[in-house]
């Protein structure tokens, strides 16, 4: 299950971008998005077994970046090195870095998903649910 689309991808990248990828390497784009996405099923499964009735937004976001990071990586060096004065890919290369080190996190369980198998919280698409008790002195109508 690809965690991402093209869609998502075109988020981050110019599609002149992409279209270069693609040029030099046909098919990159879905290669890469199945293969980001199986490394951060692999890494989150443990805590989050799958399957999952909805993708979170953080995993789709997070497998976005570094799929997008990837796709440019394959024909630019430049997307590593923040030595360039001047490089376009230092707000994706940030991007990565965060991503990488929230999904450690995630696998850790220092960063917390909704359980898509909470009553309250399946069905439901956000990133985060805020789940409280019901009001002390019940429905107060004014």
């Amino acid at each position: 299950m690809d965690l991402c689309t093209k869609e998502d991808i075109k988020d981050l990248l110019l599609q002149d971008y992409i279209d270069a990828c693609e040029q030099k390497n046909p098919g990159i784009t879905e290669r890469t998005i199945t293969a980001v996405s199986g490394e951060v099923v692999d890494m989150v499964a443990l805590r989050y077994p799958q399957p999952w009735p909805s993708i979170p937004n953080l995993l789709r976001y997070a497998t976005s970046v570094i799929a997008a990071y990837r796709i440019v990586e394959s024909i630019t060096s430049l997307v590593s090195t923040e030595a360039s004065v001047g490089n376009e890919w230092i707000p994706l290369q940030k991007q990565w870095k965060h991503v990488n080190e929230l999904l450690k996190d995630i696998a850790k369980g220092k960063v917390k998903l909704p359980k898509p198998d909470d009553p309250e919280v399946a069905g439901k698409s956000a990133e985060a649910v805020v789940i409280s008790k019901p009001p002390l002195f019940g429905d107060l109508k004014l």
